[in-house]
């Protein structure tokens, strides 16, 4: 009697498996659609929610098997018996191999469209390009894409504004970029290099020289101007105008100042020359100064001068037509120390001309009904030396009488679109004699003194993190090399 309901119910147990797996079929059926009819991808998901591996791994598993006995058939077909080969060229074997398989079966092919992969693609940096073009032969041609190197090469400020098709590998032209960087900083702190002069006629004496992206120009006291490439070794003559040809004995050069586009140069007699690199040696835009200019600028990233006689500060730049004109002339109450144009490129051109205690902020916007925009003044102390970066200004301030007592002279760093003093390092006794912000690192500036000393310093704290003495002649200029 037992036996018989067991039996029983094992029976109806197995009719109630067998129709739970029919009605299964046919939801998966109804929710699926039929096998024949469903991608790939579709049925792959149905074996995972079945609980089953993924086809995948069964693939790589019976493709490793049919490599692995691909050796013994072909040595059962041949007549000779197999030889053993050494441990070496079993492990290269090995190697091959296992790139075969890579290759040979699809893990890692890319089924998206190419330019949705390439959008992926463009978030990577060099490494991480590099290490996927390691993974497949579809993705290296995506990782080694011309569009995706020639973005990095552009962000990290190698040849702006060139245009994809302006170099057939951009991959191999920011390697050599990035090597080419990478010497020149180790020769230079190894101080290794080698000195090439850039000579002239004898008997000329040099008035002053200014360099920008391998250009160098000269002003001489016999009126000529001569600009050099150091890049391609190559050297004009670019002409004055024709009154100061005519003109008997030449005027002498006073300043010169270059940029990547645009040269520049002003004479003894308060003319002032402005010519293209790129176009021809004579002149493009010309003007006057009726006395001797005694401060001269150029925008390090635009066509943009500055110049100063006396009182008087005269902004030029090229207009939407590209002719040059006059954007702003100012008259300040005291005779004018120096201008430096803010770099970074802007709708007007900001300049920054110091006098006596003050120091000024103009721009092509101002007119003769307003008084000049002021920085910083301060009566009784005056302003030593000036640099400027596209948001900053750093001004060397010289401690007179009861300043002295508050610890000597200052470097106060300004910002330039409030117009306020955000830090007050230094404090040092003797005069602040030079500065540089604009190529300083981002926390960093360098300062020269009338004491020797050559400083560094933080924006975060108030003194000198590295002092260093130098010669014993008064610094009158520093720089420093990005790192």
């Amino acid at each position: 009697m037992e036996e018989d309901e067991l039996s029983t119910f094992r029976e109806r147990w197995k009719q109630e498996l067998k129709k739970n797996t029919k009605t299964s079929c046919k939801d998966k059926e109804r929710y699926f659609g039929h096998p024949s009819n469903q991608p790939q991808y579709v049925s792959i998901a149905e074996g995972l929610l079945d609980g089953r591996s993924s086809p995948l791994l069964d693939r790589i598993e019976q493709e490793r098997t049919r490599r692995k006995r691909a050796p013994w058939s072909e040595a059962l077909n041949t007549d000779a018996p197999p030889k053993k080969g050494n441990k070496c060229q079993k492990l290269l074997e090995q190697f091959l191999q296992d790139l075969n398989e890579m290759n040979d079966i699809p893990f890692f092919d890319v089924e998206l469209p190419y330019e949705l992969a390439l959008k992926i693609f463009h978030f990577l940096g060099r490494t991480d390009l590099g290490r996927c073009a390691q993974v497949s032969k579809s993705w290296k041609v995506l990782a080694e894409d011309e569009v995706l190197w020639h973005r990095l090469c552009l962000k990290e400020g190698y040849h702006n504004g060139a245009s994809i098709s302006d170099s057939p590998c951009w991959k191999s032209t920011l390697r050599d970029c990035r090597n080419t960087e990478n010497v020149v900083k180790s020769n230079w702190k190894n101080r290794v290099g080698s000195i090439r002069h850039l000579q002239y006629e004898l008997g000329k004496v040099l008035c002053d020289v200014s360099s920008c992206a391998g250009l160098v120009i000269a002003g001489y006291t016999s009126g000529d101007v001569r600009l050099w490439d150091t890049l391609h070794w190559d050297k004009a003559y670019l002409h004055p105008t024709h009154f100061i040809r005519d003109e008997t004995p030449a005027p002498y050069v006073s300043h010169v100042r270059v940029n990547k586009t645009v040269a520049t140069a002003a004479y003894e007699n308060g003319c002032v020359d402005v010519w293209s690199t790129e176009t021809g040696l004579e002149p493009i835009h010309q003007y006057q100064h009726l006395q001797r200019v005694h401060a001269l600028d150029l925008s390090p990233d635009s066509p943009a001068l500055a110049s100063a006689s006396g009182p008087n500060v005269r902004v030029d730049s090229p207009d939407e037509q590209s002719y040059w004109r006059s954007q702003c002339l100012v008259q300040l109450p005291k005779p004018v120390d120096g201008v430096l144009v803010v770099p970074g490129r802007r709708d007007v051109p900001l300049v920054t001309a110091w006098a006596g205690e003050s120091v000024y902020l103009l721009d092509s916007r101002w007119n003769e009904e307003q008084e000049p925009r002021v920085l910083h003044s301060v009566y009784g102390h005056p302003v030593t030396c000036v640099d400027v970066s596209p948001s900053r200004a750093a001004l060397g301030i010289k401690s007179c009488g009861w300043g002295m007592n508050d610890g000597g002279n200052k470097i106060q760093v300004y910002n330039l679109e409030i117009s306020q003093c955000e830090l007050t390092v230094g404090n040092s006794a003797g005069d602040f004699t030079c500065v540089n912000l604009r190529d300083s690192h981002p926390h960093l500036l360098v300062c020269g003194n009338k004491d020797r000393r050559y400083d560094t310093l933080a924006n975060m704290c108030t003194s000198s993190i590295t002092v260093t003495f130098t010669h014993t002649h008064t610094l009158v200029s520093v720089f420093c090399l990005a790192t």
